[in-house]
């Protein structure tokens, strides 16, 4: 008997005809993160919403490993259960990291071909020290305070302040998104072990890596990222046989909440080139690929 994987996922247009994506959140999140891009995305295309063991719904094991090499084992591991054609996996923040470690999985097993592209949205991919909220969650003691109430409103809007470009983005819909998870102590316990067992020396070694991957790779960030330097996009381009990478003006960390019809719009356009059509429909290989997209009226 096969284990039951510790993800939880959602689905949205399952009989749509189109390739389908897997989504994957980033640390803190769950597929709330995704509501603006989901339903547009169902429209064409199947949607697998996955949150990661220990966020939203996932199993929240007392002594679980909750680190991005398991999160990349468990999701390779679904992945094979999937009865339809090669998705495209999308990844933001961490999870950007988790689709990566994932695909070089895949690869290492003969099975790269299960997947049709990669997006990596303001992706933790490269050395770079860790933000604030993760730093003070691995200091002894104080982490630990995390775990007796849930965050206030406030707090979590003043942290979420600090990634955005624009706080008008934060409205309460986003705010108490994050929130509802963390009512649970559970999960709070889960979320905390997470951050404690994020190993940025691992981020040098795993890097080398990826000229490994030949699939098709599509780099989405936000020029004004205070979490992840916007510099990542254009080096995953340079560093990868076939990626290209497009930065939003104007952005900080949460591109799909902070511009969801820009950047959805990217992603879609990458996403109509990997619907396979017929040798001479396919349009011609684009030259230079990096792309300042600025912010639309």
């Amino acid at each position: 008997m096969i284990d039951p994987s510790p993800l939880h996922v959602d689905t949205l247009g399952a009989e749509a005809p189109g390739r389908p994506v897997v989504l994957v959140h980033g640390f803190g999140a769950h597929n709330h993160f995704w509501r603006h891009w989901a339903p547009k995305l169902a429209d064409e295309r199947p949607v697998h919403m996955v949150e990661l063991m220990g966020f939203g719904r996932a199993a929240t094991p007392v002594e679980g490993d909750y680190s991005p090499p398991a999160q990349a084992e468990h999701l390779a591991r679904w992945l094979r259960t999937l009865p339809s054609r090669p998705p495209v996996l999308i990844g933001h923040s961490l999870g950007g990291a988790v689709v990566l470690l994932t695909a070089l999985r895949l690869l290492d097993s003969g099975e790269l071909d299960r997947l049709a592209g990669l997006v990596v949205v303001s992706g933790a991919i490269y050395p770079q020290t860790l933000p604030p909220y993760l730093s003070m969650s691995r200091i002894p003691g104080l982490g630990e305070l995390l775990l007796l109430v849930p965050p206030p409103y406030w707090a979590l809007r003043f942290g979420l302040r600090g990634i955005v470009h624009d706080p008008s983005t934060l409205t309460r819909d986003l705010v108490e998104g994050y929130r509802g998870p963390l009512r649970s102590r559970a999960r709070r316990r889960a979320i905390l072990k997470a951050g404690r067992q994020i190993q940025p020396e691992l981020a040098e070694t795993v890097s080398r890596r990826y000229p490994e991957l030949t699939l098709p790779v599509l780099a989405l960030w936000g020029a004004e990222d205070p979490v992840v330097p916007p510099e990542f996009a254009e080096r995953l381009e340079r560093e990868l046989p076939d990626a290209r990478s497009v930065v939003l003006d104007e952005v900080g960390h949460l591109p799909p909440e902070e511009v969801p019809e820009r950047s959805l719009a990217v992603v879609q356009a990458f996403l109509s080139e990997r619907e396979d059509p017929l040798p001479d429909q396919r349009p011609p290989h684009p030259g230079p690929r990096t792309q300042r997209d600025p912010k639309r009226a």
